[in-house]
């Protein structure tokens, strides 16, 4: 009999926010080896997206969210002391529901949809369980607290709660038969909490996005962000970004633009709104601001896990610089666009007409390093079956 898989994912999609193109990537990566049932609160709304997984033994079952009910979310977060999951009662029902029509091998699951581990337990005791690990929240949490959180009563209070976070989130890590990481770094402190024992992977954000810029103009006017505009680290970037190298361009040069696109912008946000910095928030399609903007800036310094905003950037073909502290996971790929600090990121915009034809070579060479990261990863998922799929199941393989 042949092996399935279930993927449990809270979105999947080629492009949107971090967690979705992740739980695309991932798919992608093992229903290129093996059949690959996914259930997701919202399926790919791309006809990119839902073309690739076609063309794959996938198949995507899009659960209806509940709507959410404040009270009843606010007496759970009392009970339990902590938000971490996103709990879904259609969810569990349509988990319980594959597992018992299903002879699934291995079940893939987010943090999010950690709390679905005992059910599956008690349905199937000796099921393999793999915890996809985009990030460590504790820490990112702890980030959080301290740039975001300025009441001290407040502050002393989210840090207790963030205590009980980081014992279910260990616990969580533990617990799991085996932990896919979004990069090496994330990898080598999920194996000390896992107490190295050798069943965690490594797979990096690398999706086979379709180019979108083609025409590069020599000078550079239009700077692009993406992101989701109320998550912290996208704050404080763009933030820092606007006060210590925008405005000092724009007094140098009126005729510069910036562009910070993404939903939920915040009021620090909206309020930088200018001639000069426009606020889009959600839009319908990113790549119209791709093709209009000469040069993307990821000036994010806080945050764990990998930007997959700057693999984003390289596949569709915009010129990027980068933040070192978003540089995380790109090691030989990103490197030329790397930057130190603020002050860097002002002298390679002023000197982006100099250096466009490198910017384009690097983008090339940094799309040859990524299609091999997409090869890898296959590698990798194949080895994650090998090591837990039993003997007396086979695997459906495609070519590498």
């Amino acid at each position: 009999m042949a092996a399935k898989l279930l993927y449990i994912a809270l979105r999947i999609d080629i492009t949107g926010d971090g967690a979705s193109m992740y739980a695309m990537n991932n798919v992608l990566a093992f229903a290129s080896q093996v059949s690959t049932d996914v259930l997701t609160l919202q399926g790919p709304r791309t006809a990119y997206g839902q073309e690739l997984l076609s063309k794959l033994p996938c198949s995507i079952e899009e659960v209806q969210v509940e709507p959410i009910h404040p009270t009843r979310e606010r007496i759970r977060l009392l009970q339990r002391g902590h938000n971490i999951f996103r709990e879904s009662p259609a969810l569990r029902r349509a988990v319980i529901k594959k597992l018992q029509q299903n002879d699934y091998a291995i079940v893939i699951l987010e943090l999010y949809s950690a709390y679905l581990l005992p059910a599956i337990r008690r349905l199937r005791p000796t099921i393999n369980i793999v915890l996809n690990q985009h990030n460590y929240e504790y820490e990112n949490h702890l980030e959080y607290i301290q740039f975001r959180i300025a009441h001290p009563l407040k502050r002393k209070l989210y840090r207790l709660a963030n205590f009980r976070y980081r014992a279910i989130e260990h616990r969580v890590v533990r617990e799991a038969d085996g932990l896919i990481a979004i990069s090496e770094y994330d990898q080598q402190l999920f194996n000390k909490i896992r107490n190295n024992d050798q069943q965690s992977y490594l797979l990096s954000p690398a999706l086979p996005l379709k180019p979108v810029k083609d025409h590069y103009k020599q000078q550079c006017r239009h700077l692009l962000f993406i992101g989701m505009m109320d998550w912290y680290p996208n704050i404080q970037g763009v933030l820092h970004f606007v006060k210590d190298v925008f405005h000092p361009l724009i007094e140098q040069d009126p005729s510069y633009h910036f562009y910070i696109v993404g939903k939920n912008p915040v009021i620090e946000i909206q309020q930088l709104q200018s001639a000069n910095i426009h606020i889009t928030g959600a839009v319908e399609d990113i790549d119209v601001y791709i093709k209009q903007c000469d040069l993307m800036v990821v000036p994010v310094s806080l945050g764990g896990g990998v930007k997959i905003k700057v693999m984003e950037a390289i596949q569709k073909g915009i010129p990027l610089l980068v933040h070192q502290s978003s540089a995380q996971g790109y090691k030989g790929v990103a490197d030329y666009f790397v930057v130190n600090d603020m002050a860097e990121f002002k002298r390679r915009i002023i000197a982006y007409p100099q250096e466009i034809a490198n910017h384009i070579s690097a983008l090339v060479a940094a799309r040859s390093a990524l299609n091999d990261q997409m090869r890898n990863n296959k590698v990798t998922a194949a080895r994650v079956l090998a090591d837990f799929v039993p003997v007396k199941q086979t695997i459906n393989t495609t070519r590498l």
